[in-house]
């Protein structure tokens, strides 16, 4: 365990300070956003008390929603990437600091204000020399907790391509990798402590210097600390600190590990080419589509019948010719996309089932399943009951599925769901690695014909093409190297040996170019 530890750091230290830097980007930069909403929040409620209950109530309504769900609700109108997150993450911020603004500022002893008042000081004034600095460590103490709930949720941010340390923890619950889930966990649980441990120093200076108990010098530290974090926290929310130029190419990948792989070897040879690459991996396949037509990303692998069926929503064809033009000329007109030459990578879609269950119940094609599914628990990840090509579309051809449990699931666990015995099928695909070599699991014959072909081939925004017309050439020499067999030994060292999904596509890559 320490040894992979250590060995992660030696080979991926750059790759970790990267997601770190976007992790503290992102909640910096929501914590700032929060603060200049919740704390003139708080003191238009004291001012005018008769709206204090509606805004109060409001924000605590909003606290109530999860972050995911906020997060699922904002991605159809803002797309993915930092700005959904950030906007999540400033509604859970807002009600702490929000809250403690009102308490602190109402928490003034009326003897202050009177005496304020008798020394012949404006309501302006009362309210800048004697209510703020009072209610100043309440406050502060009310954005140390949004900070807190801020670096905890942005693990969150990974899901939609805007990076951090939620990376590591999803890429380790797909991999069942223990290392990563530590370096992950551990690394989020380190920022948090030092985030806390920076607001209690600021607070308890803060207290200090209220009272007069502080040296000049320390008076002079107190302040310089309070600058630095302050500017720390504007220089992280710059785009330009973190990200990548605006020539960089943005590559995306959908979440799972045959995509990742893909689109990993793609960065390694635009790199190797001369381009500067940006990389924005695991992005759910529900929303991937919306991240390149809302110019978060440049370019990713799709697959043909995906787009035929989920995006386009045209009739099945068996034909992969016909599929694959189809679907090009389509995007070309509606969505300024070029589809560049295909892989040999036809992973068609279907269903797995545990053997056992196949024989108890006689399972061998989807028309048995649909016959037998009032017996059949299933491990969905959330997406399979409402694709076309997924339940929703197998349905209108097969009859419907009037299955005994459809649990979600992360997608990275669904064969360890069917090895324990807690589902019977999982939506699976003909180059998983985990369907090699086992008499554990059958892949259900599709008698119907409803799934098309699924070749994989990258797909680039037309402005990017235009911009850098070599890339096309790239990417289509490495698309010439893959077909099903080779990406399905990939897909295995990443998913049965536990390999990094880096380190194999970097081997590849590095075999094709000797």
């Amino acid at each position: 365990m320490w040894e992979q530890i250590f060995t992660y750091f030696q080979t991926s230290a750059h790759r970790w300070l990267t997601m770190l830097s976007d992790h503290v980007r992102i909640s910096a930069f929501s914590l700032l956003i929060a603060a200049l909403i919740a704390v003139p929040a708080g003191l238009i409620c004291v001012r005018f008390n008769r709206i204090e209950k509606v805004v109060r109530g409001l924000f605590n309504l909003l606290r109530l929603v999860p972050s995911l769900a906020v997060l699922l609700l904002i991605l159809p109108v803002m797309g993915t990437g930092s700005a959904p997150a950030t906007v999540a993450l400033v509604l859970l911020a807002i009600p702490p600091i929000l809250m403690n603004t009102v308490a602190g500022l109402e928490g003034v002893p009326p003897f202050m204000l009177e005496t304020a008042e008798g020394l012949g000081m404006e309501q302006t004034q009362v309210w800048v020399k004697v209510r703020f600095p009072l209610a100043a460590p309440l406050i502060l103490a009310g954005i140390k907790t949004a900070a807190v709930e801020i670096v905890a949720s942005a693990t969150l941010a990974a899901k939609i391509g805007a990076g951090g340390m939620g990376e590591l923890i999803f890429t380790g619950i797909g991999l069942f990798r223990m290392d990563l889930l530590l370096i992950g966990g551990i690394s989020i649980a380190l920022l948090s402590l030092i985030t806390s441990f920076l607001f209690d120093l600021l607070e308890t200076m803060l207290i200090k210097y209220n009272k007069g108990d502080l040296p000049m010098k320390r008076k002079k530290a107190a302040a310089a600390l309070l600058a630095a974090v302050l500017l720390s926290v504007n220089l992280l929310s710059l785009p330009g600190c973190t990200q990548s130029e605006d020539t960089a190419i943005r590559i995306g990948s959908k979440d799972f590990t045959e995509s990742l792989i893909v689109s990993e070897i793609y960065a390694l040879a635009l790199e190797d080419a001369g381009y500067q690459v940006e990389r924005k991996m695991d992005i759910a396949g529900s929303i991937i589509h919306t991240a390149i037509t809302g110019d978060e990303i440049d370019l990713y692998p799709e697959y043909t019948g995906t787009a035929l069926l989920s995006i386009l929503k045209l009739e099945m064809n068996s034909d992969p010719d016909i599929v694959y033009n189809t679907v090009k000329d389509a995007y070309n007109e509606q969505f300024q996309i070029t589809w560049l030459d295909s892989t040999q990578i036809n992973d068609t879609q279907g269903i797995t089932i545990r053997t056992e269950t196949a024989k108890q119940y006689g399972i061998y094609t989807i028309s048995d399943l649909q016959a037998n599914a009032d017996k059949i628990r299933v491990c969905s990840q959330g997406e399979f009951e409402y694709r076309d090509d997924g339940l929703s579309g197998l349905s209108k051809v097969y009859g419907p599925f009037n299955f005994q449990s459809i649990t979600v699931y992360d997608n990275g666990l669904k064969y360890q769901i069917l090895e324990n015995n807690e589902a019977d099928v999982c939506p699976g695909y003909s180059t998983d690695a985990q369907l090699i070599n086992t008499d554990k699991l059958t892949y259900l014959e599709d008698d119907k014909h409803f799934w098309p072909p699924y070749y994989l081939a990258p797909i680039v925004r037309n402005n990017i093409l235009e911009e850098n017309p070599g890339i096309a050439k790239v990417l289509n020499q490495v698309s010439a190297k893959l077909d099903t067999e080779t990406v399905i030994s990939l897909n295995a060292k990443v998913d049965i040996d536990n390999q990094e999904y880096e380190e194999v596509a970097k081997e590849f890559y590095d075999s094709i170019n000797q």
